[in-house]
């Protein structure tokens, strides 16, 4: 069986002059490595700035009523509020602030177009809705699994909300950031002098250790997030486009916490469409991380990553000759 490996965006990325980045691998790391930390700061600060109305009002109150208020109360504070579920959606609008980070860098520092971070014009639309019907189908098998294994206990439909949409609007956000970093920088800087094994390989490595802070992190929630990162790696150069691997992410996350209801890499997304418990063994539901470290994760990614790799797509494929945008 023959691996698949007409990928336009490889050739895009190999043109004479179309960005500037050093050659050697260990320089492209660590500039990348900067670049990330720049990134985490910068989103930070968005989260710092978007509890600081509540913040301040706890502030208020505190005064008011104890006349008493010191810098380690208020750091203590200030770390409760950002992992509030309930400010789910100012953590999520914040990496927004992580993106322009990373565009700033490769269009201004790099002199690369979008395009070769996977970002084409022709049909972005189109890849962008049909990344978000791959990814629900994708996790709502992995909620299909792991229920029929015993992993997920079904509690009740919670119902609607408005704010449901803003917290859409923030995994939009938040997906693509994550995207634009790992596959559309990273892996195409690494792709511009090396094959494009050790690009999906080396971003696969990052992205899951990325997570390592997340409660619940275990060596089987890494191996599903490196799996997660070959598909989607594998997605994005199969369509030549960064696209519909930002939309496969994002509705990916908000089906996982706020349409089935459960965590989110062992984060808590707050209000959901239905409500879902784990129950059982944590090898099947993944515990305390969620259903990303869950053996039906990894059959779900394995059996995408595999027809990714061997079966032809034509609806999915783009030719050599629409690489240009």
């Amino acid at each position: 069986m023959k691996i698949y490996q007409e990928y336009p965006l490889n050739g895009i990325v190999r043109e004479p002059e179309v960005f500037r980045t050093p050659k050697n691998i260990i320089l492209q790391i660590l500039i990348f490595a900067a670049v990330f930390l720049v990134v985490e700061i910068a989103e930070s600060f968005g989260m710092v700035i978007g509890v600081m109305p509540r913040l301040m009002e706890w502030a208020r109150q505190e005064i008011a009523e104890t006349g008493n208020l010191t810098t380690e109360m208020m750091t203590e504070k200030l770390n409760t509020l950002l992992l509030d579920p309930s400010l789910t959606y100012v953590m999520l609008l914040a990496t927004g602030l992580g993106t322009l980070t990373v565009l700033f860098f490769c269009r201004v520092i790099e002199g690369r177009k979008l395009r070769t971070l996977g970002f084409l014009k022709e049909k972005a639309g189109i890849q962008y809705l049909a990344g978000l019907g791959i990814g629900f189908l994708m996790f709502s098998a992995v909620v299909g699994l792991t229920y029929l294994c015993g992993g997920l206990q079904f509690e009740g439909y919670s119902g609607f909300s408005w704010m449901l949409l803003i917290t859409l609007l923030g995994y939009g956000i938040q997906g693509m950031s994550e995207e634009v970093i790992c596959r559309g920088y990273f892996m195409t800087t690494v792709m511009r002098h090396h094959s494009v094994w050790l690009a999906i390989g080396l971003n696969s490595l990052f992205f899951g250790i990325m997570h390592g802070a997340n409660a619940g992190f275990s060596l089987f929630a890494l191996i599903n997030l490196i799996l997660y990162a070959v598909m989607i790696s594998l997605y994005v150069l199969r369509t030549n486009s960064l696209w519909g691997a930002c939309a496969i992410h994002s509705i990916w996350n908000f089906s996982q916490g706020n349409f089935y209801g459960l965590p989110v890499s062992g984060i808590d997304s707050g209000d959901s469409v239905f409500r879902m418990s784990l129950s059982g063994s944590a090898f099947i539901n993944g515990g305390d991380f969620g259903l990303e470290a869950g053996l039906p994760t990894t059959i779900v990614m394995s059996a995408v990553i595999c027809i990714l790799l061997f079966v032809p797509l034509p609806f999915l494929d783009r030719k050599n000759g629409e690489a240009e945008a």
